[in-house]
């Protein structure tokens, strides 16, 4: 008679562990010459998040997770007025001035039915946003900066001017012009 052995691999021991779970509950005193130096109280519970939650555990995490992804999922949705439809998107930047800060702050640009607006997605925020109408002269400039000749957009308003870059420049003009469907808008280039 030979005696029969199961021979567990690494790949069983992790259906184990996964499937059903492990539950460790130990405690472990360090002795040096009979004086007690050092006391671990080890309560560990190992397994899937599925099993976790089919057992009763992490109930009140998994909610919390849920209710967080839920509400980053929510927020992450370009705030569009009433009636308002994305017509053209694209990455790119605004330039920021404020006292001693300026700096190229990026975002989503989005040409509307009704208004050029710059969408951050984290944090959430909305960087630039001008009605269509307001919108008087578009120019498109060539500045060197650092070595580098870029083109961006000038749109000018009553009484501001808005530095934009984008990836696709000329795309991103055509689609300024299409939305205001005005003839009369002057756009030039220096």
């Amino acid at each position: 008679m030979k005696p029969e052995r199961d021979d567990y691999g690494l790949v069983d021991i992790l259906d184990r562990l996964l499937n059903k779970g492990v539950i460790l509950n130990a405690d472990l005193i360090i002795t040096v010459a009979g004086i007690p130096l050092v006391g671990l109280s080890l309560k560990a519970a190992l397994a899937s998040i599925e099993t976790m939650l089919d057992y009763g555990m992490l109930e009140a995490w998994d909610r919390e997770t849920r209710e967080w992804y839920k509400k980053q999922f929510e927020e992450s949705n370009v705030p569009l007025m009433r009636d308002e439809m994305a017509r053209y998107t694209t990455f790119g930047y605004i330039w920021y001035s404020q006292g001693m800060i300026s700096s190229w702050r990026p975002g989503f640009w989005y040409i509307t039915n009704k208004r050029l607006l710059l969408w951050r997605r984290m944090p959430y925020d909305t960087l630039f946003e001008a009605p269509l109408e307001n919108i008087g002269k578009i120019s498109v400039r060539k500045m060197n900066e650092f070595g580098w000749e870029r083109e961006e957009i000038n749109l000018q308003f009553q009484d501001e001017i808005a530095r934009i870059r984008v990836s696709n420049l000329v795309e991103f003009e055509g689609a300024i012009r299409k939305a205001m469907r005005d003839p009369e808008i002057e756009i030039a280039r220096s």
